[in-house]
């Protein structure tokens, strides 16, 4: 049997895809938040479960919040691109580090801390997100 090829050809308006993304990448950094406050509620680091420090006394980053309730930078149409952060200026008490700097000490395992990667995107979520922005393409190529 020979090999068939079928070609498919489609014109479109360049001018009406506008890829505003704005509402995928605020709505993503909801989910990666909302993903981020649950993990951390059980113990679960980006790659599963996170080592507890032994020098964990009184209320913790967790217990307080200061680690899970993360401040979203949202995106714009002129800036399409969405930060989440655990706070750059609030400072930890007493200190001049931030609530960021302190996060990436747990993060990277600094000094006598055990390496927890607290912070980042789950494949779970990241495919979620990536489909939900994909959709938008999508639909955008479809009206152009």
């Amino acid at each position: 049997m020979a090999n068939q090829a079928i070609t498919v050809t489609k014109n479109f308006d360049l001018n009406k895809i506008t890829l505003d993304l704005t509402k995928e990448l605020n709505r993503g950094a909801q989910i990666v938040k909302e993903d981020h406050f649950k993990r951390l509620d059980i113990g679960l680091g980006v790659n599963g479960m996170m080592t507890p420090s032994e020098k964990a006394v009184g209320k913790t980053l967790v217990d307080t919040g200061k680690m899970r309730k993360l401040v979203i930078d949202k995106a714009t149409k002129q800036n399409q691109e969405a930060n989440i952060h655990p706070g750059e200026k609030q400072k930890y008490p007493g200190t001049k580090v931030t609530m960021s700097d302190v996060g990436g000490f747990h993060q990277r395992g600094e000094g006598d801390l055990p390496v927890r990667e607290w912070f980042g995107i789950t494949k779970k979520v990241e495919k979620r997100i990536m489909k939900m922005a994909e959709l938008e393409i999508g639909r955008q190529i479809q009206r152009a």
